[in-house]
């Protein structure tokens, strides 16, 4: 008979990792699948929101020894080039998710957590009380509870049945694309985002003197383009002029461009079949808002506690998915319908400028957007 498991989580990326570093802290027997072996690059913009700074020194992050860039500046320019240059009252930090990830995971491990790299889940069956999750090659686990941490998209979606995937398919679909940049006078306090037709790009500064260059874009411009990055960057992303110099003078550092395809922001779902879902897979925010990492920590956050209150009797089952449905909705779900909104404005050359000039005039209604979608400490 296979060990039972307090917990399983299909998924190593931020959401996952924190939930099995938090659980096994308090002395629960936790399992984390992760497809992919650390330490790898995900797309990602590479910033943390500093509402996340105590909880991640609270569970064992050393942030204060890292030397990361804390970024307290944002920029924010249409297709044209016309900019909005304003403060980030609460800031973020950049980190890598090579050095995070593989980093939560080791505090993890040291914990007693059970991490399974290079490991694919294949199907979650829920029976008897209890999960059991299948993985490439047969092998089967057995966890008092499951969570799925698989970001944007994976085959378990489809295995679920998610709701999102039909409307998905009849609705707008982009791809996402990140790398590093060498910039040698990008500076370490500033966030910049700028928007080209149907998209937007994010440049910020991670560890070792290095940009994290990440954007997203209506997955019509690559197709119009022969499928080729560089093509659609050419064509597309440097008509905007002040993001044209960093993608046609800067030298890319380390691999080639990461990619991932198929993201829609579509509202999903917090359970599916007694999965508990978090992160992106249980709701994607627009890059723009910059704070997809920070959203996904906060729900692991949300999480622990109600998986507590169940492995030790305090509530039942339909109690802890539905509370948990509620506490996400309340702490994350503004956030997203933000995000949302916002996407429908910027990558749209007209739209962009107006909305950079309406805001110009009224920095109090930026702060509140920034505020809105930045949080606050916990």
């Amino acid at each position: 008979m296979t060990e039972l498991y307090d917990c399983a989580i299909i998924g190593g990326g931020v959401s996952g990792l924190t939930l099995a570093l938090q659980l096994a802290q308090a002395g629960r027997t936790v399992v984390l699948f992760e497809k992919e072996t650390y330490p790898f690059h995900r797309v990602c913009g590479e910033y943390i929101s500093m509402e996340n700074y105590d909880f991640l020194c609270r569970i064992g992050v050393p942030l204060a020894e890292m030397n990361l860039p804390k970024m307290t500046r944002f920029t924010v320019s249409s297709p044209t080039g016309e900019a909005l240059h304003h403060p980030l009252d609460i800031g973020g930090l950049g980190i890598t998710r090579y050095e995070l990830d593989q980093l939560l995971a080791r505090l993890a491990v040291q914990h007693g957590a059970t991490i399974q790299e290079g490991t694919k889940v294949t199907d979650v069956v829920f029976a008897n009380e209890q999960l059991t999750i299948t993985v490439a090659g047969g092998a089967t686990y057995r966890a008092r509870t499951a969570c799925g941490a698989w970001g944007k998209h994976a085959n378990l979606d489809s295995k679920l049945k998610r709701s999102f995937l039909e409307s998905s398919r009849q609705g707008r679909q982009f791809v996402a694309v990140k790398y590093h940049l060498q910039v040698p006078d990008f500076p370490r306090d500033l966030v910049e985002m700028h928007n080209f037709k149907d998209g937007y790009c994010g440049l910020s500064p991670v560890p070792g003197g290095l940009t994290n260059c990440s954007y997203i874009s209506d997955v019509r411009n690559l197709r119009a383009h022969g499928n080729s990055v560089a093509e659609m960057e050419r064509q597309v992303l440097m008509q905007n002029p002040l993001l044209r110099p960093y993608l046609q003078e800067a030298q890319r550092a380390g691999k080639p461009p990461i990619v991932i395809s198929q993201i829609t922001f579509r509202e999903r779902s917090t359970v599916e079949t007694h999965v508990l879902l978090l992160g992106d897979a249980a709701g994607t925010i627009a890059p723009l808002a910059g704070n997809g990492m920070s959203m996904g920590m906060n729900a692991s956050f949300l999480l622990y506690g109600l998986l507590l209150d169940y492995l030790d009797g305090r509530i039942s089952r339909p109690e802890l998915e539905q509370q948990y449905t509620q506490a996400w909705r309340r702490l994350l779900l503004l956030r997203i319908t933000a995000g949302r909104l916002i996407h429908q404005f910027f990558g749209r050359p007209a739209l962009t400028t107006l909305a950079i000039r309406f805001l110009k005039r009224i920095p109090g209604l930026t702060n509140q957007v920034l505020k809105l979608t930045h949080g606050k400490s916990y």
